[in-house]
C-alpha cells in the first residue's frame, strides 16, 4: 500500500531535519572538542618551557627540594591543577610534582621515540587522575643532546564538563526538534495538500454538462495558483471544443437533412405521379444532384476529421511552384467558363516540408473559392514567393468581397456569407475551414483582407524548409 504524499512529504521533511541537526550537532562538538584541545596545547607548551629552564642548567639538572614551591617562589610557576614529571633519557622518572600523589603520567613509546628525536608530543591520557588529561612531552636538550625528558600534563575537568555539557544539551534539544519538525512538517504539509484536496473536490464535481464551471482559485500566483489556473484554461478549452462538437454535429446534421429531403421528395413525387421515361430520367437526374452534394458534404467531413485525428502526415520536401502551377492549371477552365481573367503573377521557387496533397488541396480550396465569388469580367491573381523564412501564396480576387463582421467567422465550419449564392454554387460552408486545418497543421498561418463589393486577398504563410525543420520533419516533430 503506498503511503499518502502528506505522509512522505512529512517522513522526508523529519529526516531531513534530524539529519541536519546530527550533523550541525557532531560538528559542534568535534569543533569545540578540538578548540579546547588546542587552547590547552597552547598553554602547555611555553609553561613547559619555563619549568624546563628551571629545573635545567648546562650539563646538569636541578632538582631542589619542595621543587614546588621552588618553582612557585622563585620563577613564579604555580604547579596547582598542573602535573610535572621528569624522567632521565631512558625515560626513568627521576621527579613527581606533588599534585600526581601516588600517581605517574605514563610514557608510551610514541612519545618516547619523539622526545628522543627531539620533538615535542601531544597526548590524552585517561587513567591518571579522575578525569583525563591533557600532556606535553618536553623533551631537555643539551647541544642536540637529550638529557631528560620533561612531562606535564593539564587536567581537562572544565573541558570534559563543557563537552558533557553540550553532549546533553544536544541529546535532549535535538530529538525534541526532530519531534517538533515532524509535527510542523505534517501541519504544513497539511495545509498545502489540502489545496490541492479542495481543487480536487471542485475538479471532480465539473463534467460535461457543466464545463462553464471553473475552480476558485484564491491567494498567491506560487505554484498551486498557477495549477488551478492552467485547470481552468483546460476546462475553458474543453468547453469550447465542446461547443463546436455540438455546433458542428448539428451543422452537419442539418446540411445532410437538406439534400436528404429533398431526395426522398423528389423520389416520392416520381413514384406517385411520374409515368414518363423522361419524367423519372429528370427525377433521377435531381436526385443525382442532391447525392452529389451531399457526397462533397461526406468528402468534407472525412477531410476535416483526417486533419483533427492529427494522424501523422507525410513530412516530404514540397515544392510549392510546382503544385501551385498544377492547381492553376486544374483550375483555369472554370475560370474561363465564368469568364474570370486568372493568371499567376509571380511563381517563385520555394520548398517547404509536409504533406504534398494537403497542401496541393489548400491551393485549390483556395483558388475554387476565389473563383466562386468572383463575377464575369473580373480577375484573380496568384503569387508565390519568400520572404524571410516563410512562404507566402497570395490569392486576389475582385469578386463580391466579405463584410467586416463576418471576417471573424469564415473559417468556422459551416459558416457561409451569402447562404443563397454558395448553395448555388454548390459549396458546404467547410472549404475555408479545411484550408485553415491544414495551415494551422503544417505550422503557419492564413490571414485575410476584404471589403465588400471589391474582393479579396488570402494569404497564407507557410515555413521554408532548412535543414532543421527537414531534420524534425523526418523524427515527426513537425
Amino acid at each position: 500500500m503506498s503511503l499518502p504524499i502528506r505522509a512522505k512529504l512529512t517522513i522526508w521533511y523529519t529526516v531531513l531535519v534530524a539529519v541536519s541537526l546530527i550533523t550541525f550537532g557532531t560538528i559542534l562538538y568535534v569543533t569545540l572538542s578540538k578548540s579546547l584541545t588546542t587552547s590547552i596545547d597552547n598553554r602547555l607548551l611555553p609553561f613547559a618551557s619555563m619549568v624546563s629552564k628551571a629545573v635545567f642548567k648546562p650539563d646538569t639538572v636541578l632538582l631542589p627540594q619542595n621543587f614546588d614551591i621552588f618553582l612557585e617562589h622563585f620563577f613564579g610557576i604555580k604547579t596547582s591543577g598542573n602535573f610535572i614529571q621528569l624522567s632521565d633519557k631512558s625515560g626513568k622518572i627521576v621527579f613527581t610534582s606533588s599534585t600526581l600523589g601516588k600517581n605517574h603520567i605514563p610514557l608510551s613509546g610514541q612519545a618516547y621515540h619523539h622526545a628522543i628525536a627531539g620533538n615535542i608530543t601531544y597526548e590524552t591520557i585517561e587513567n591518571i587522575g579522575q578525569y583525563p588529561a591533557r600532556v606535553i612531552t618536553f623533551p631537555l636538550m643539551d647541544k642536540h643532546t637529550v638529557v631528560g625528558i620533561l612531562q606535564i600534563g593539564a587536567p581537562l575537568q572544565e573541558a570534559a564538563t563543557v563537552i558533557n555539557t553540550l553532549f546533553y544539551v544536544l541529546a535532549a534539544v535535538i530529538p525534541f526538534a526532530v519531534i517538533l519538525g515532524g509535527f510542523t512538517g505534517w501541519f504544513f504539509s497539511k495545509k498545502v495538500l489540502g489545496q490541492v484536496d479542495d481543487i480536487t473536490s471542485m475538479a471532480k464535481k465539473i463534467e460535461a454538462g457543466n464545463l462553464n464551471e471553473r475552480l476558485k482559485v484564491s491567494g498567491p500566483k506560487d505554484e498551486l495558483g498557477r495549477l488551478a489556473e492552467t485547470f481552468n484554461d483546460m476546462i475553458a478549452r474543453l468547453e469550447l471544443s465542446f461547443k463546436q462538437m455540438k455546433q458542428f454535429t448539428a451543422d452537419a446534421s442539418h446540411e445532410l437533412k437538406t439534400p436528404l429531403t429533398v431526395l426522398k421528395g423528389e423520389m416520392e413525387i416520381a413514384l406517385k405521379t411520374e409515368k414518363t421515361v423522361e419524367g423519372l430520367r429528370e427525377a433521377i437526374t435531381s436526385s443525382l444532384e442532391e447525392v452529389n452534394k451531399m457526397s462533397a458534404i461526406v468528402r468534407s467531413l472525412l477531410d476535416l476529421a483526417r486533419i483533427d485525428s492529427r494522424i501523422k502526415l507525410p513530412k516530404d520536401k514540397v515544392s510549392l511552384n510546382e503544385i501551385l502551377e498544377k492547381r492553376f492549371n486544374q483550375t483555369m477552365p472554370l475560370a474561363r467558363y465564368k469568364g474570370v481573367d486568372m493568371k499567376i503573377i509571380k511563381n517563385e521557387g520555394v520548398v517547404v516540408v509536409g504533406d504534398m496533397l494537403r497542401i496541393g488541396q489548400l491551393i485549390f480550396n483556395l483558388i475554387d473559392n476565389a473563383i466562386k465569388y468572383t463575377v464575369k469580367d473580373g480577375k484573380i491573381e496568384i503569387s508565390l514567393e519568400q520572404e524571410g523564412d516563410w512562404a507566402i501564396i497570395t490569392v486576389l480576387d475582385t469578386g463580391i468581397g466579405i463584410a467586416e463582421e463576418d471576417i471573424p467567422y469564415i473559417f468556422d465550419r459551416f459558416y457561409r456569407v451569402d447562404k443563397a449564392r454558395t448553395r448555388v454554387e454548390g459549396g458546404v460552408g467547410l472549404g475555408l475551414s479545411i484550408c485553415k486545418e491544414i495551415v494551422d497543421a503544417q505550422d503557419g498561418r492564413i490571414e485575410v483582407e476584404s471589403a465588400v463589393g471589391k474582393g479579396s486577398i488570402f494569404r497564407v504563410y507557410l515555413p521554408v524548409a532548412n535543414k532543421t525543420n527537414e531534420l524534425l520533419g523526418e523524427l515527426g516533430f513537425i
